[in-house]
């Protein structure tokens, strides 16, 4: 196996300072760096990052935790999209990205700790944010480990770093569009209002219609009981023949509500659907859904930059806090 003295050698200069040319030091010239590069180049050699990180007690790996959710947060393409724009800036940087995942809130910080204890790892990202959320407050309690949210934090916003959408504009917007186009009852449809992000959307919604002084509406989905959601948005109807216009709170919520409607041989003519993220579902879906694009590839993105600057101040981004804009898609 080639080892970094081999690189050395054949570069004619120090283990040490090969070493410190890999880690682009300046105390290293940029002939002896061009120098090793095209040694590493010739003998196929990767540095051990994992290696090095266990010596120095410190990982270059960026531990990403996903929500604790009923259905498989696999089956959502924006985790799909965040965890992609993670994975392109963590590579550009030598980062390794590893998943926290669990069922239940016992397993996820079991495999949170392993991250901490057993892979030195001190830099997180959540991917999403929750109120009274004991993962959080399990992270936080451990020391000199860093983490970034993506979402808006519940609280010590201006000291947290984070990535964000606008979702109360973002909401406000979408419901205007259904506005502007004739319709004048407008129901939010939500799975959970404990995340950051639906009770944001929530309010933006009721912004919205309160301002044009008309009725609010919500009905709340389960994430994983269709047949349940079904009764649910048939007895709402059946309650509500006067609302034509649906808010949801993301594609697959919006989906599975133009789903029922078809199955129940309700005439789509008469609802007016608008969802967040812009994903392929709203994109095949017949007919298609007008949706609010979040730019996930982006909220991850700017969050591994944070995340990647908050661990080692290797990037100078300048601030804490990133907003994303967003944009209305008719399809």
């Amino acid at each position: 196996m080639t080892t970094i003295r081999d690189v050395a050698k054949l570069a004619g200069v120090s283990p040490s300072t090969a070493s410190r040319a890999m880690h682009d030091s300046n105390l290293i010239s940029d002939k002896t760096k061009e120098k090793v590069r095209k040694a590493m180049e010739e003998l196929n050699f990767s540095p051990n990052y994992a290696a090095q990180s266990l010596a120095n007690r410190f990982s270059k790996t960026i531990g990403v935790i996903l929500p604790i959710r009923e259905e498989s947060v696999g089956n959502n393409p924006f985790f799909i999209q965040i965890l992609q724009g993670i994975s392109t800036i963590c590579n550009a940087h030598d980062y390794i990205v590893s998943l926290a995942t669990g069922q239940k809130e016992e397993e996820l910080i079991q495999n949170i700790d392993n991250l901490i204890n057993r892979g030195n790892v001190k830099n997180f990202i959540f991917l999403y944010s929750k109120e009274n959320d004991v993962i959080l407050e399990y992270v936080k309690k451990q020391k000199d480990v860093f983490y970034v949210i993506v979402g808006k934090p519940y609280d010590n916003i201006e000291s947290t770093s984070y990535v964000d959408n606008d979702n109360i504009q973002a909401s406000s917007d979408a419901t205007n569009y259904l506005i502007n186009k004739g319709h004048q009852n407008i129901c939010y449809v939500y799975t959970n209002l404990d995340e950051m992000v639906q009770d944001d959307r929530y309010v933006g919604y009721r912004l919205a219609v309160k301002e044009k002084l008309f009725n609010s509406y919500k009905l709340n989905f389960s994430s994983d009981n269709r047949e349940e959601n079904k009764e649910k948005l048939l007895t709402f109807i059946k309650a509500n023949p006067q609302v034509n216009g649906i808010v949801a709170c993301d594609d697959i919520t919006g989906l599975t509500v133009q789903q029922i409607l078809i199955e129940s041989g309700i005439d789509l003519e008469k609802y007016e659907i608008v969802t967040f993220n812009n994903s392929i579902y709203t994109q095949i879906a017949k007919p298609m859904i007008t949706a609010v694009e979040i730019f996930p590839r982006f909220l991850g993105s700017e969050a591994a930059v944070l995340a990647i600057n908050n661990g080692q101040k290797t990037l100078d981004v300048g601030t804490k806090h990133i907003i994303v804009p967003h944009k209305i898609i008719e399809h």
